[in-house]
């Protein structure tokens, strides 16, 4: 069954359907407030029995980041189950099994804002604010809405220099937060 090009909405196909893979950011949500309509989405396809799965690039555990949506007015109730880029990458830290996870050393430059702090609890790892000591950067964003690029280019440059690796917990190069493009 091909699926239409484009849908006026999720009802046009909620029926073919037994669960469904979402977005956070720019789908259920703008950062700020809930896209309208989703609430009554999300709670329509509950009682009909779908499982709703959330899969999202947002750079921090799945815990604040389910919280982030109670906060804003998004049920967690109404979620199956979700996954984040910062629980993977949080995960492989911790674990270390994959290869070039165990080759990063303990010396942790955290690149990004103090909200995703919560990225660096529980790892066995120095946190070190100078990057002439990092053993690699774990980037989880910009620090705040009206960041250019440029104001870390003198830093990424250095980690360039020393070919530091760095996990980039969110992909994004911008997103729209409060209506205003923002690099991430």
């Amino acid at each position: 069954m091909a699926l239409p090009v484009a849908i006026d909405g999720v009802r046009a196909i909620a029926e073919r359907y037994d669960g469904f893979i979402l977005d956070m950011w720019g789908v259920l949500h703008d950062g700020q407030h809930p896209y309208p309509g989703v609430v009554d989405c999300l709670t329509r396809l509950k009682r009909a029995g779908k499982r709703l799965v959330v899969l999202s690039n947002a750079p921090r555990r799945v815990e604040p980041a389910t919280r982030r949506m109670a906060e804003i007015g998004i049920d967690p109730a109404l979620i199956d189950a979700m996954m984040t880029s910062g629980e993977d990458a949080w995960r492989h830290l911790k674990a270390r099994i994959d290869p070039w996870y165990a080759r990063l050393g303990r010396a942790c430059f955290h690149l990004g804002p103090e909200r995703d702090k919560g990225m660096l609890e529980g790892q066995d790892m120095d946190v070190v604010q100078d990057i002439a000591r990092a053993d690699f950067i774990l980037n989880t964003g910009a620090d705040h809405d009206d960041d250019r690029v440029e104001t870390y280019a003198p830093l990424l440059a250095q980690a360039r220099r020393r070919n530091l690796p760095m996990i980039c917990a969110n992909p994004d190069l911008v997103v729209v937060h409060r209506g205003r493009l923002a690099i991430c």
